[in-house]
């Protein structure tokens, strides 16, 4: 969480929250509306009705790591069965089954690419 802002003194992180202050005063001024005395979060829900908008996109923060992955299958074509004529409920007609034969996957770290790691393959028998 430190590389999340630009500021390089002294971080105080809320507990409750995990939002970051650069200071003491700023953390001990947030916590009253953050934590309420019984213990839960606090929340303040919009008036029923009215409608809310995110306008700040440069505060998203990054999520720390991303893992991108891919299983690929071998369609195999079955034998099916049809309904009864006179069948009235839902009936899925299965006319395919698929085999796993691969799959690949990557870790990325935003923040520190030492803990990316490269691309992963596996092709054969038993990819699952």
């Amino acid at each position: 969480m430190f590389n999340f802002t630009n500021h390089k003194e002294t971080k105080h992180f809320c507990m409750y929250c995990l939002r970051c202050f650069s200071s003491s005063f700023l953390l001990t001024e947030h916590v009253p509306d953050c934590y309420q005395i019984n213990g839960t979060q606090a929340i303040d829900l919009p008036a029923k009705g009215s409608k809310i908008y995110f306008k700040n996109q440069h505060r998203i923060q990054p999520v720390p790591f991303v893992i991108y992955a891919d299983f690929e299958a071998l369609t195999n074509k079955i034998d099916t069965c049809q309904p009864p004529p006179n069948f009235k409920k839902s009936f899925t007609d299965a006319y395919e089954n698929h085999q796993a034969c691969s799959y690949g996957y990557k870790v990325v770290c935003h923040s520190d690419q030492s803990y990316s790691k490269p691309v992963e393959i596996y092709r054969g028998r038993e990819a699952i």
